[in-house]
């Protein structure tokens, strides 16, 4: 009997706790989320073998040997300007991106600006 008046009493304790907001408030969390609202998201994907990398305007664009992407999201807090590549893997050959499921290149390398949800796909065809 005792033990369980214990785990009644330890279980009011958290849950007074919890519903005090622990130690941050609501508010707190409200203004944190609002520094950090997605305004855009930045889709790429692939349609065949091969592989994307990406990064900002003036940065170096790297594909990652180890860990080669497919697909990728990438959430905008602020508009921004992205270098996109494709890499066809052996035996595929580059084809084109699309955006938004319309043709949009036949460059391998592409530089878009996101101010809204966008999705590309490098599209590849084997040889």
């Amino acid at each position: 009997m005792k033990k369980l008046l214990y785990l009644l009493l330890a279980a009011v304790l958290v849950m007074g706790f919890t519903a005090c907001g622990g130690s941050q408030s609501a508010d707190s969390n409200e203004a944190a989320d609002e520094d950090y609202m997605v305004i855009a998201t930045l889709r790429i994907n692939t349609e065949g073998m091969g592989t994307i990398a990406y990064a900002l305007e003036g940065e170096k664009v790297v594909f990652d040997k180890d860990f080669p992407n497919q697909s990728t999201m990438v959430n905008l807090t602020e508009p921004g300007t992205y270098v996109i590549k494709a890499k066809p893997d052996d035996g595929w050959k580059f084809v084109k991106w699309t955006k938004d499921g319309e043709d949009f290149s036949e460059e391998t390398d592409i530089t878009v600006e996101v101010t809204e949800d966008v999705e590309y796909i490098a599209v590849f065809d084997a040889e």
